[in-house]
């Protein structure tokens, strides 16, 4: 993974990023390459564009084989304010391509060809119904009128995973065909690993919210993932301030609380290397020997 700043906005570039120009290069489309990764680019500032417009915080720009993902700092983002971030991208790479085209039309320039054709795939890759991608994110928006939130999350997440597992099996029948069919079963994999970056990221955003809550620069309520190590924790704040730790999945999904004289009474007994979730069972375990 490599990080650069551009234009003000952090960037991380996974390696698959330059798995997917070599294979695209490999296969005689240089220019092809180079346009998807610029319009990649200039979509994923469209959605920062009307992010600040919208009043939210831009945080970070993730690059991968799946293309680009751009993660807001707010915990809760209305849903029209939403649906207008996640329709930028690809109305963005729509209009570049009809007016590539109208200009390829009127000048005749054949080396625009495969500019337009990358706007293209990028418009249409990303209104694509699957999760994290655009077009998931807004079926994400729809079902949610109807079903809530968290089951049209679900079904989503359900739908983008037999998706995936689709297209992995595609790629390697394919592969006996053209070898390059492989990248199909590699985007697969980014798909799903994308999803579960996305997972950690809302984990990310609560700390945040909930930590910066608290502008004394000492918060006396701390997020921490249950897979985190407490010794990670007590090395960073100073002990007995009478703190409350929330334990939340790395979904963000509440799963207790544990007050500083629990935490201590815990690593007292399980160790300072044992996780939140080990502490939080010990916890259970010694009310429910008090009963």
């Amino acid at each position: 993974m490599y990080e650069i700043k551009i234009f003000h906005t952090k960037v991380e570039l996974h390696f698959s990023l330059f798995l997917l120009l070599l294979i695209i290069i490999l296969s005689g489309n240089a220019v092809f390459a180079a346009a998807s990764i610029f319009f990649s680019f200039l979509h994923e500032l469209a959605h920062k564009l009307i992010a600040v417009k919208m009043g939210y915080t831009p945080e970070k720009i993730s690059y991968g084989l799946f293309g680009g993902v751009l993660h807001i700092r707010e915990g809760f983002v209305k849903p029209r304010d939403e649906l207008l971030i996640h329709l930028a991208g690809p109305f963005f790479n729509i209009m570049m391509a009809l007016l590539l085209y109208g200009l390829n039309l009127y000048f005749y320039l054949p080396w625009l060809v495969p500019i337009i054709l990358a706007n293209a795939v990028l418009a249409l890759y990303n209104l694509m119904p699957f999760y994290p991608l655009d077009g998931g994110k807004i079926t994400d928006l729809y079902l949610a009128i109807f079903l809530g939130y968290g089951r049209s999350q679900k079904i989503s997440r359900l739908i983008s995973l037999l998706f995936s597992l689709f297209l992995f099996f595609l790629g390697i029948y394919l592969v006996q065909y053209n070898i390059l069919n492989l990248f199909l079963s590699a985007l697969a994999v980014n798909l799903y690993v994308a999803r579960k970056q996305d997972n950690g990221f809302i984990f990310y955003k609560i700390t945040r919210n909930i930590e910066e809550g608290n502008h004394s620069g000492n918060p006396k309520i701390l997020v921490c993932r249950e897979d985190m190590k407490a010794v990670k924790i007590i090395e960073r704040y100073k002990p007995l301030e009478s703190r409350i730790f929330t334990i939340v999945s790395e979904k963000g999904i509440y799963r207790g609380q544990l007050t500083e004289l629990e935490l201590l009474n815990g690593i007292y007994y399980c160790g300072i290397y044992a996780d939140f979730k080990t502490l939080l069972e010990f916890k259970r375990m010694g009310q429910h020997n008090m009963k």
